[in-house]
């Protein structure tokens, strides 16, 4: 672990978390696309289409992109910062990564075709979501970026909202 600042930008679309070794992409998927996404859905673009095309184009020289766990993406949770998400509504990440993505994003955590998990930057939790919602859905990339360092194991469930059916909003 560095005694630096604890993200890095590295100049090239890619943020260096220098507490976990690893390298996140700067922009959501919403921010490139300007679409929200499923995950495994049969629309042009989707979480894993999303990372396939990374991949395939060597996005910052890497072809090592992939979905974050729900550890990760939990790890990039900063309570104490805020910026906006591409609604005006408050999410918490480091101000490094720009304002105008997505709400939450999806993991690499699925159960089978049916659900995956996707973590939510404003409250710090997350649950199982249907594949194919897309419904305020992005997807932020990540690849390890040097030996790995345990992640937080204990990730906080979304709690449903009376009358809004479990709803993020």
């Amino acid at each position: 672990m560095s005694s630096g600042p604890r993200f890095i930008d590295n100049g090239d679309g890619t943020i260096k978390d220098t507490r976990y070794n690893l390298m996140w992409m700067r922009n959501d998927s919403y921010q490139d696309l300007r679409k929200f996404i499923g995950y495994i859905s049969s629309q042009k673009h989707s979480a894993l289409k999303y990372v396939e095309a990374k991949n395939k184009e060597r996005f910052a020289g890497h072809a090592d992109w992939r979905l974050p766990t729900k550890q990760e993406a939990y790890s990039l949770y900063a309570p104490d910062s805020v910026i906006l998400d591409t609604y005006d509504m408050e999410i918490h990440l480091d101000p490094i990564f720009p304002a105008g993505g997505g709400y939450n994003t999806w993991t690499s955590n699925a159960r089978g075709k049916i659900t995956a998990y996707v973590f939510s930057y404003n409250c710090g939790a997350g649950s199982h979501k249907e594949t194919d919602s897309c419904l305020n859905t992005s997807a932020r990339l990540v690849r390890q970026d040097g030996p790995s360092v345990p992640l937080p194991q204990s990730v906080p469930e979304m709690k449903a909202e009376p009358g809004l059916g479990g709803s993020w909003r």
